[in-house]
């Protein structure tokens, strides 16, 4: 084996029901991203050519940036295309690599769980503080992160139940 990273494809989720998520992660994340550079265009020009900027336009940028990077891994681990390091598991029986593949797959969607738990909590102490300019709040863009969190525990342990009882090898 000559490469040590490698992206793992062809582990994407499948169906009908599948393919319907990856279609909508697609779409919101693209339009969030024309909506990011629709704002920034019109600050931009707002600042250099009107001499009058939109303030307001940053606190939603910065907001719609960590739901494009939250849906974005999402989307990475919906279509199976994650970085990994295989040198060694490759190197495993079937059966251990199932038996890894199970454990690994077990301990990462309960850890994403956790974590999707966790920042609930934060939500929950500090959701409703505000943003000066616009007085949205903050938790906007924090539940973002619970969201693609959940979204990947879900995948992580649907993958795993394949992979135990399914057949699937990883």
């Amino acid at each position: 084996m000559n490469t040590v990273i490698t992206f793992i494809r062809g582990n994407a989720a499948k169906g009908p029901i599948a393919k319907i998520a990856i279609q909508g992660t697609e779409m919101l994340a693209a339009a969030l991203m024309g909506l990011i550079v629709v704002l920034v265009l019109a600050n931009a020009l707002g600042r250099y050519i009107f001499d009058n900027p939109l303030p307001w336009s940053e606190e939603i940028v910065m907001t719609a940036m960590i739901w494009v990077a939250s849906v974005g891994i999402l989307l990475g681990v919906l279509r199976g295309s994650l970085i990994c390091c295989d040198v060694l598991v490759m190197r495993l029986p079937t059966r251990a690599r199932r038996i890894l593949g199970v454990v690994c797959g077990a301990i990462g969607s309960f850890t994403l769980a956790f974590f999707a738990l966790k920042i609930g909590a934060y939500l929950n102490l500090f959701g409703t503080d505000v943003t000066p300019i616009l007085r949205m709040p903050k938790g906007l863009g924090i539940s973002a992160l619970m969201l693609s969190m959940t979204g990947m525990a879900a995948v992580l342990l649907f993958r795993t139940t394949q992979i135990a009882f399914g057949g699937r090898s990883t």
